[in-house]
C-alpha cells in the first residue's frame, strides 16, 4: 500500500525532511514528483537479505577502515527534481556525520525487491539513481529466487546491466559478496 496525494505546489525536499521527522519510527517514505509516498513494510525475507547483505558490508568495512560505511535506508535527494529515492542499504563516504536523514552522495545502493516493485517502478527507480552521479552501481536482490542484477555506471553516465551469477563484484568499494552469503540464513540459502 502507498499512500499518495497530489500536491500543489509540489512538495519540496526542506518540506519533505521536516514532514519525515513528524512521522512514526519505522514508516518509509519516499518522495516522488513532490508527493510523499510510504513504502509497504518490508517482508521477514526481505530484513534477512537486508541484515546479511548490511553485515557483510560491515564487516568489511571494520576489517579494512574503508573511508565509506554501510547504512540502513536512508532519503538520496534526486538531483534538479522534487523526488527522493530510499535504497534498503547504501554505501557512502564516512563523512563523521551522524545527524542526518539523507545521503546526498552515496557510491553504491541496494534494493531487495518488493513484490509491489514492478518493472516499471523498477525502471522509474533505475532513472533516479542514474540522475545521482556519486552512484556507480544499483544492486537488485530479488527476495523470491536467487537472482541479483549489478547496474553499473557506463561512460555515457547511464547504468548498464550485469547479471551476477555466483558473485558480486563491487570494486568501486573494494568488495566481493557471493550469492550464499547474501541470501544465508533464508529459504534461498
Amino acid at each position: 500500500m502507498r499512500a499518495a496525494e497530489t500536491r500543489d505546489p509540489p512538495m519540496s525536499l526542506d518540506g519533505f525532511l521536516a514532514f519525515l521527522e513528524d512521522r512514526p519510527k519505522g514508516e518509509r517514505w519516499e518522495l516522488d514528483d513532490g508527493v510523499p509516498l510510504m513504502n509497504p513494510q518490508p517482508t521477514r525475507r526481505h530484513d534477512w537479505i537486508q541484515t546479511n547483505i548490511l553485515e557483510a558490508l560491515r564487516q568489511h568495512w571494520r576489517l579494512h577502515a574503508s573511508p565509506w560505511r554501510p547504512s540502513g535506508p536512508s532519503q538520496v535527494p534526486v538531483p534538479g527534481a522534487a523526488r527522493t529515492v530510499a535504497p534498503d542499504i547504501l554505501v557512502a563516504p564516512d563523512d563523521g556525520r551522524d545527524d542526518l536523514c539523507i545521503t546526498p552522495a552515496p557510491l553504491v545502493v541496494f534494493e531487495v525487491l518488493s513484490p509491489s516493485d514492478r518493472p516499471r517502478r523498477q525502471t522509474s527507480k533505475l532513472a533516479a539513481y542514474a540522475a545521482v552521479s556519486s552512484i556507480e552501481s544499483v544492486v537488485l536482490v530479488r527476495q523470491d529466487r536467487r537472482s541479483v542484477v549489478v547496474h553499473r555506471r557506463n561512460p555515457a553516465g547511464g547504468l548498464s546491466p550485469i547479471v551476477c551469477t555466483d558473485e558480486v563484484d563491487l570494486p568501486e568499494i573494494g568488495v566481493t559478496l557471493t550469492l550464499d552469503v547474501i541470501y544465508a540464513y533464508t529459504p534461498l540459502a
